[in-house]
């Protein structure tokens, strides 16, 4: 099981370096708000589609009453997320793009870990993880070298 959980987060992984020039391709015919207005339209109709397939409910006004302030801005970080694909792949290239966005979480999840922010568990961040974070902003470095 373990290793089709893997396999699903690579396809993830895959899907995501797609989006860039997706969306920068669309954006070029369709303008930027427009481009994600559409993909979240679409992606608020798959889920609608799935929730109604499993049998789900939309969650109850009390349950959403309880969900911290901070927890909203989730949907307003994916629309930073595609706005800023849209502007930057054409420019940098998808590898690019690719490793700032994969540099960007890593270090972020460290500090995130260490402070346990949005409610986590504080975690120590050993040498091993902090020389993990220092390669990756190098090989970031590297990608960034013409």
């Amino acid at each position: 099981m373990i290793w089709l959980l893997t396999a699903a987060v690579v396809l993830g992984g895959a899907l995501i370096a797609a989006q860039g020039p997706i969306y920068a391709r669309m954006a070029g015919l369709l303008g930027p708000v427009q481009t994600a207005m559409l993909a979240f339209a679409l992606g608020a109709a798959a889920l609608a589609l799935l929730l109604g397939a499993s049998g789900g409910a939309l969650p109850r006004r009390a349950a959403l009453a309880e969900v911290p302030v901070w927890a909203w801005a989730g949907g307003l970080i994916g629309v930073y997320v595609v706005l800023v694909s849209m502007a930057a792949v054409p420019r940098l290239g998808v590898a690019r793009y690719m490793v700032f966005v994969i540099l960007g979480p890593l270090a972020a999840g460290a500090a995130y870990d260490r402070w346990g922010a949005f409610g986590m568990v504080p975690r120590d961040l050993s040498a091993a993880n902090v020389a993990g974070l220092v390669l990756v902003a190098l090989g970031a470095g590297l990608v960034m070298w013409r």
